[in-house]
């Protein structure tokens, strides 16, 4: 309820069951004393401001069309959280991919996948140039890009990588945005200040999402101006000597005969000299060339051009300076200046704090006394490795010592292990030095790589057992299970070596391709030693169960410990390409017990995934029935994944956690066992996978019997399902429990309901909840029905139903009063559907509007069905809201049918003489009569309402003759009237049944019926005298009643207009003219009727009737003088 002048109603709208696109259409209705109003509405829901966006996505292909003209929008609504709500997301496959890739990194990339998973859009491929570009950098760098074309659209990201110091990227990363009509220039500069002399060799890689590309740079930069190396001074540096020093070393070791090391070492300290013009030391090494090739004189022509500035140097380059002492001393040897060089570099080695290889290289050549003490010789060639030398002529020195002495070899140390390295790589190790070595090998604490190189070279040379036994003890204290290692391994079996552990590792590192049967001695040992982890047994039984004879006894003494080992692996559900083997062989449908039941249909339904993208780390497997997804570790770019169906979607992850559904990959079968998986099926129905299976292939052929209902009942609730999946099984079991439930006798109550009573019915769609609400109807499951549309409304259920539900809650809540089940009825009645228990109940308690109700009634009365109070509330509602068509029907019927209230009663005719009085509607007899009995009734006249005076009085001047009780009544109400002011233009019409005074008799009148806040505002002009209208002032009488009396005399016309406001502007309402028209019926000789006749008289220039009428006049002055007297 509410009131006053201004008001606001708010109403709340509950959307929470109903889906986008729905739409909700009734009407308020507004029963005022302003009268009855109905506002419809039509409400549509829509979910948010895309909602309207997503309806319009009716497939995939709509929604790559909206992507390539709109992506921003596109992204917004993929991360829409009801994204899933667009018609195209109830499809199953593009709401499995959806959730595997929602909530990923890489917004833009995630939407590329999904669109071309869904294959509505092509992948973005690219194209590059990749010939080698090549630039001439004598003058200056070079600034060049490559181009890069994209075909299609969509999403492109590619990241740039440089090989290479010279090369410098502008930018390294690149997207789409960055394409300018499907081109992309890529910028780049070769920078001159990195290169060296010569070409430069470099590269660009090109790494996008499903394409890689590299382009070879070559730059070209000239010798004599590269700074790269040269010292300050121009001096050679260390490792530009390596080419000569590496020819020299190999003529030491004999590796290069010395003719042909003489001409490569030549060639290479030519270059030196080309490039390193100033520095002296590649003209001592020539010279020294030269002496050793016989060329004396040219070798003494280099040494005197050198001469002086070699003197020079003495203190300050001691090693450059005794170098050139040492070569004059090879040009002129004598005993003095042998002696001088010895005393020189002795000198020079006494005042460094270690000493230099070098200088004590040179001294060795001179002075044959160091080698007649091998030991001490030896132990200063050991110390100097230990202060840090590693040069390799050091251990060239102490090898060719060792050969002389191979005693002082008393252990194998690192420099023991360096020195015999070097022989043996070179070729020059004794076998005594190798046998020593073999042995010392065998006490190695622990492994090093270069101790594995060394015992290799030396059984290259000499391949000897204990060689090989030192090696392989060596791999094995390592851990050495690589492929190299199985070579050595495979060479100590076959030679019979005895070694701790060797079956072992000849098995751990078995190749992958290794395509026979293992040797009898490993399988024999294996048979009484079971020590072996799980892989490496995998790898054994494999080998076992594909090339050894079953029949052999061999064969039969593992069987047992592989049928343990199988079932072993099963129950952790572990799976590769060996177990699947293993598990080929081992496993049969009657070792199937619950326990195996559970894990064995993961492994019969494994494929092996292999990736061909190193970057993809995780593959994910998603079930389109399952809303959880599972992840699969690659190793090596294989992952063993359990696919139980084709339903399923396959995605890849990287270690950043982005996920690929276009990755290239291989899928097969690891096994083929289908009697094994129906075996399954009948120990463990239970489990998950199967029971999908079945579950699917309940769907395909629809649900026949409760206990298939019952099962996908309880798959729904065991399991995590997908929503769209979900959805379809909720379809199916519904459809099945509504159908059976059609299918019988719903008053029998045969019917068990209990899953459709029970089952969370939020997660149907409206047509499903239909269904079911209807079914619990035709069952008799009333009061759950009714919760049902309390909750979910009834806008789908048929009428039929409603009309039956009303029935039965109307009885069964014994007539009491409720909202929701009174809307429905009188929807049921609205739609011509409804029987007496639903009248009786409108009747008893249904408030609507006046037509609403007339309706009811009408209905309740030609069934003949009791109305309680119905006509009362009606009439009572009619004249409150003033929809007053019907009511005079309505109160014959309340009159006739009904114990009457007087209040009721009064308030009719009120409202009857109000219609007839102020709104000129036509009434009927019984009104009058009616308001006559009323009035005679009254002892005090005054107190009878003023609009019963009013209506009957003025049906009594339209009336042409009154009996003597109704003139009696008219004098006495008029006179009333008239008394009070209530002068009407009717009143004069009265002059027939009353006396009527004069002055109301001998004017003309203007009534005006307005509001009754009006003003209105007369206009007049009194023709003919005057041409302009004047104002003048209507007084009000009644209520919106305003009534102007003027006097007229013969032949004068009163023209009026008048104006009122409506909606505040000034508005002609009304016009109209009167003339004199004096009502005589006995009065004619009344004064002013005289003044009249004399006026007319006058005109027509009458005198004799002039005369007469100016005699009657003043006959009657003077006898009104007369009777009343002046005070």
């Amino acid at each position: 309820a509410f009131g006053g002048l201004r008001n606001r109603i708010v109403f709340e709208i509950n959307s929470q069951y109903l889906k986008h696109g729905e739409t909700i259409k009734g009407s308020f209705y507004l029963v005022t004393n302003g009268g009855e109003k109905e506002i419809p509405y039509s409400l549509r829901v829509q979910s948010g401001v895309s909602g309207s966006t997503l309806e319009s996505l009716k497939t995939a292909e709509d929604f790559a069309r909206l992507a390539k003209k709109d992506l921003d929008l596109a992204l917004q609504l993929f991360e829409y959280q009801d994204f899933v709500q667009a018609p195209f997301m109830e499809d199953g496959l593009c709401r499995t991919i959806y959730d595997g890739l929602k909530g990923r990194p890489g917004r833009r990339n995630l939407l590329e996948e999904f669109l071309v998973a869904l294959r509505v859009k092509e992948p973005v491929r690219l194209s590059v140039n990749t010939e080698k570009k090549s630039y001439d950098c004598q003058q200056q760098g070079a600034q060049d890009w490559l181009e890069i074309r994209s075909s299609g659209w969509g999403y492109v990201q590619i990241q740039a990588q440089a090989d290479g110091d010279f090369i410098e990227l502008v930018q390294s990363q690149f997207t789409d945005q960055d394409f300018k009509g499907g081109l992309l220039r890529l910028p780049f500069r070769v920078r001159r200040e990195k290169l060296h002399g010569g070409k430069n060799f470099g590269s660009i890689h090109l790494t996008a999402l499903r394409e890689n590309f590299t382009v070879e740079i070559e730059a070209l930069a000239p010798q004599a101006e590269q700074d790269k190396g040269k010292t300050g001074s121009g001096r050679v540096e260390l490792e530009k000597l390596y080419p000569y020093l590496a020819k020299r070393l190999d003529m030491e070791a004999g590796v290069l005969d010395r003719e042909t090391a003489l001409n490569q070492m030549t060639q290479e300290l030519q270059k030196l000299r080309e490039e390193f013009p100033e520095d002296d030391l590649p003209v001592l090494l020539q010279a020294e060339l030269m002496l050793m090739g016989g060329r004396r004189e040219a070798a003494a022509g280099l040494l005197g051009e050198r001469g002086e500035r070699m003197a020079a140097l003495g203190e300050k380059e001691r090693e450059r300076y005794c170098y050139f002492r040492y070569l004059n001393y090879l040009l002129n040897p004598g005993p003095g200046a042998k002696e001088g060089l010895i005393r020189l570099l002795n000198q020079y080695l006494e005042r460094m704090d270690g000493e230099s290889f070098y200088l004590f290289f040179l001294l060795m050549e001179v002075d044959e006394r160091l080698k007649q003490n091998p030991l001490e010789l030896y132990l200063r060639m050991k110390n100097m490795y230990q202060e840090g030398c590693r040069s390799p002529f050091l251990y060239l020195a102490a090898s060719r010592l060792l050969e002389v002495h191979p005693d002082l070899m008393a252990g194998l140390g690192e420099f023991e292990v360096q020195v015999v390295y070097l022989a043996a790589r070179k070729g020059f190790l004794n076998r005594t030095m190798a046998e020593k070595t073999a042995v010392y090998a065998q006490n190695f604490r622990y492994y090093k790589r270069i101790y594995q190189w060394l015992l290799e070279k030396i059984y290259e040379l000499y391949p000897m057992s204990q060689v090989l036994e030192a090696l392989c003890a060596l791999l094995i204290r390592g851990n050495q299970k690589g492929s190299g290692a199985f070579k050595w391994y495979s060479m100590a079996l076959e030679q019979g070596v005895n070694l701790t552990r060797l079956y072992e590792y000849y098995l751990y590192s078995l190749p992958k391709n290794y395509g026979h049967l293992l040797p009898k001695e490993v399988l024999l040992y294996f048979s009484y030693d079971k020590d072996l982890d799980d892989e490496n047994r995998c790898v054994l039984y494999r080998n076992i169960l594909t090339y050894m004879n079953p029949s052999s006894e061999l064969y039969q003494t593992y069987m047992r410990p592989m049928e343990q080992f199988a079932m072993e692996q099963l129950l952790r559900s572990r799976i590769n390409s060996s177990l699947a083997v293993i598990y080929d062989h081992m496993i049969y449908k009657d070792m199937i017990d619950r326990r195996a039941a559970r894990v064995l249909p993961g492994i019969l339904r494994s494929y092996r995934i292999q990736c061909k993208d190193p970057r993809m780390k995780y593959v994910i497997v998603r079930y389109q029935e399952l809303a959880d997804d599972q992840a699969f570790a690659l190793d090596g770019g294989v992952a063993f994944v359990p696919i139980f169906s084709d339903r399923f979607v396959l995605l890849f992850q990287d270690a950043f956690g982005s996920r690929y559904l276009d990755v290239s990959c291989y899928k097969v079968p690891v096994m083929d066992k289908p009697e094994l998986l129906e075996r399954c099926y009948e120990v463990c129905p239970e489990h998950p996978m199967l029971r999908l299976i079945a579950c699917r292939r309940i769907l395909e052929e629809g649900i026949q019997e409760d206990s298939q209902a019952s099962f996908l009942e309880q798959l729904m609730e065991d399991l995590n399902l997908n929503p769209v999946y979900r959805e379809q099984l909720l379809s199916a079991v519904t459809d099945y429990y509504c159908n059976k439930a059609r299918s019988q006798d719903g008053d029998s109550m045969s019917f068990d309901c209990a899953y459709l009573v029970q089952m969370d019915k939020e997660e149907l769609n409206p047509r499903q909840r239909q269904k079911i609400c209807e079914t619990l109807i035709s069952q008799n499951y009333m009061r759950e029905a009714y919760e049902m549309i309390g909750l979910y409304g009834s806008q789908y259920i048929s009428v039929q139903s409603r009309m039956k539900l009303c029935d039965r809650m109307i009885l069964q809540n014994l007539f009491d009063q409720d909202e929701l089940l009174l809307n429905l009825s009188y929807g049921v009645f609205r739609e011509g559907c409804c029987d007496s228990v639903i009248l009786d109940y409108l009747c008893e308690h249904f408030n609507g509007t006046v037509e609403q109700m007339y309706q009811v009634l009408i209905q309740a009365i030609q069934d003949h069905v009791e109305t309680y109070d119905l006509e009362e509330r009606l009439l009572a509602q009619m004249m409150f809201t003033g929809q007053t068509a019907q009511i005079d029907s309505v109160f014959q019927l309340y009159t006739q049918r009904k114990n009457t209230r007087e209040s009721v009663v009064k308030a009719y005719f009120t409202e009857k003489s109000i219609a007839y009085f102020l709104k000129g509607e036509t009434v009927g007899e019984p009104v009058f009569q009616y308001l006559e009995g009323v009035i005679n009734a009254s002892i005090e006249k005054d107190r009878v309402p003023t609009i019963y005076l009013l209506a009957l009085t003025k049906y009594y001047a339209s009336c042409p003759s009154l009996n003597e009780e109704q003139t009696r009544l008219c004098r006495i109400v008029g006179g009333l009237l008239i008394s009070e002011g209530l002068v009407f233009s009717y009143t004069r019409e009265l002059s027939r049944h009353m006396a009527v005074p004069e002055d109301i008799m001998d004017k003309a009148m203007v009534e005006y019926h307005g509001r009754k806040d009006s003003r209105p505002e007369l206009m007049v002009r009194i023709l003919p005298g005057e041409e302009e209208y004047h104002s003048e002032e209507m007084h009000r009488v009644y209520q919106g009643i305003f009534v102007k009396q003027k006097v007229l005399f013969e032949g004068e016309t009163m023209e009026y207009q008048i104006y009122d406001l409506e909606n505040g502007i000034r508005t002609l309402t009304a016009q109209g003219k009167a003339v004199c028209d004096h009502k005589l019926e006995g009065k004619e000789n009344s004064r002013f009727v005289l003044l009249n006749h004399m006026g007319k008289a006058f005109e027509e220039k009458d005198e004799e009737a002039l005369k007469n009428t100016m005699e009657d006049y003043l006959k009657k002055a003077a006898v009104l003088s007369e009777l009343f007297p002046t005070m």
